[in-house]
């Protein structure tokens, strides 16, 4: 059965398999492609690397619903409703189960505010103002040129998706929506994000 894709492009998207035909250079060890982007600036000296294609996997255990900010290449999470990526406890006694996120493999143990307990629950109901967890940084970027973003669902329970592409409008800041939101529990999750240049 052929992997659920996502596609977007400027504000279209569309759905079908997954196409791997283009070439790309795989993964090395750390996660990283051979054509990962060096930089992310479109004025930048004529002696810079130029912007390349973005790819990042992303593991995680998710309960409930939140967004994943990449800008450049900072990451960091706001999280809505339920238990926070990789804060799930079952029985809601310590200690408490915390998981670190895979971001291309390379684990992250991001910190939250932790309130009222570690699992982050703000929210009784949806949608919130939410809370942010801590940043980190990868050694890819998004580039900063017009681009084509794509999600593939690789081990999911419901469809994840794009809440705002990369442009220059919003200075090519990249949010994706990672949700187990009204499936009950919670699972692991595998998503890949592509962003290529047009």
């Amino acid at each position: 059965m052929a992997t659920p894709v996502l596609v977007l492009n400027a504000c279209a998207f569309r759905r079908g398999a997954a196409a791997s035909s283009t070439g790309d250079a795989p993964p090395d060890e750390a996660g990283v492609r051979d054509d990962a982007p060096l930089i992310d600036s479109p004025d930048a000296s004529a002696d810079a690397p130029a912007p390349q294609n973005f790819h990042l996997r992303i593991g995680a255990f998710i309960d409930g619903e939140s967004h994943l900010y990449i800008k450049g290449n900072t990451v960091h999470w706001k999280h809505f409703i339920y238990a926070a990526p990789g804060r799930w406890d079952a029985d809601g006694v310590a200690p408490w189960d915390m998981r670190p996120i895979a971001l291309n493999g390379v684990d992250w143990l991001p910190t939250w505010p932790d309130q009222p307990t570690p699992e982050n629950r703000i929210c009784s109901m949806y949608p919130c103002a939410g809370v942010d967890s801590s940043s980190t940084q990868l050694p890819i970027s998004v580039p900063r040129v017009p681009s084509t973003t794509t999600v593939t669902e690789v081990q999911v329970r419901r469809a994840q998706g794009i809440v705002q592409l990369p442009s220059a409008a919003n200075d090519y800041e990249l949010i994706v929506l990672i949700t187990d939101y009204m499936v009950g529990g919670a699972a692991d999750y595998i998503v890949d994000i592509d962003v290529t240049i047009n």
